[in-house]
């Protein structure tokens, strides 16, 4: 077994533990549309009119509910990509309906298209600048982005308005880990903890936080909790197999990684791990796990991150 130092905080392998898969996909759905009458026409033709109008905008509204039950059933589902069709069609309807902003925003998150999300969540951001979600979602999508720092104003917002909302406070997490600050995010979690007990979510982003901090032991014993729940993912799966890895124990991790990935993938992923910690240099080595996760990381489900709900 190789001895991994974890006395110091590591954010070199932040890149290895914040690695995750990106796809997108656009469905177009049909609208309705009407013709207004001619002004030359008679009262008659005016009243079939109206009627026709009113026909129209009910066909609309019912339309309009269709879509958001397919939508709402979609995200249920967790059909992301059918989801962001959904609330797209809708929110190409009525951008300015901050609840629709919201949601699109939400399942285009989950399938990775994180700047056509921040695209939406600024021009909502700046019609609802007071909205409790609305601030939530804007501080997500900040955070998936990359803007840690720019992401906890809103967040710190979202929290005051709604402070059991545990996804604020896993998000504050994702964030401030992201900047290094550990000790701090680890409070944010196990916050969230005390409203939603057990969360898998947030139990692997703690255990994430462990690892990310340098200790290995605090990162195994949280995600071998989050693994024992049935409600847990292939994320933590494969989560818990990379912190195996780095404490050395590659048998178990390839177990643990086959769980959820082809044996080619999972046994090339672990030959990899395996051979990086054999090097002097091992933490500069880290830097090249980022570069390869584009070539052996991407084959794998959306692992080894952490998790914005």
């Amino acid at each position: 077994m190789v001895d991994i130092e974890t006395s110091k905080p590591r954010r070199r392998h932040a890149g290895l533990l914040m690695a995750s898969t990106a796809l997108a996909a656009l469905l177009a759905l049909g609208g309705c549309a009407s013709t207004p009458p001619s002004t030359a026409a008679g009262a008659g033709t005016g009243a079939r009119a109206a009627g026709d109008n009113t026909t129209a905008t009910t066909t609309i509204a019912t339309d309009n509910e269709a879509l958001k039950n397919a939508a709402i059933t979609s995200t249920k589902t967790q059909d992301y990509i059918a989801a962001a069709a959904y609330w797209g069609n809708l929110y190409d309807r009525n951008p300015d309906d901050a609840e629709t902003a919201v949601a699109y925003s939400r399942a285009l998150r989950q399938i990775g298209s994180i700047e056509q999300a921040g695209t939406v969540m600024q021009r909502a951001q700046a019609l609802h600048g007071d909205n409790g979600p609305v601030l939530a979602e804007y501080g997500k999508v900040l955070t998936a982005s990359g803007r840690p720092d720019q992401a906890l104003i809103p967040l710190g917002r979202a929290e005051t308005l709604a402070p059991k909302d545990w996804t604020v406070l896993s998000a504050q997490g994702v964030a401030l880990d992201q900047m290094g600050r550990f000790a701090e995010a680890q409070t944010k979690y196990k916050t969230a903890l005390q409203i939603d007990a057990g969360n898998p979510s947030v139990l692997t982003n703690l255990g994430l936080s462990y690892a990310l901090q340098g200790d290995l032991d605090r990162a195994e014993l949280t995600l071998r909790q989050v693994v024992s729940d049935p409600r847990a993912t292939a994320r933590a799966r494969q989560n818990l197999a990379v912190v195996l890895g780095l404490k050395g124990n590659f048998d178990e991790a390839a177990r643990v990684a086959r769980s959820d990935l082809p044996p080619d993938v999972a046994a090339n992923n672990i030959a990899y791990l395996r051979e990086m910690l054999t090097q002097p240099a091992l933490w500069k080595q880290m830097e090249q796990l980022d570069k390869r996760s584009g070539e052996q990381v991407s084959s794998m489900p959306p692992s080894t991150t952490t998790s914005l709900p």
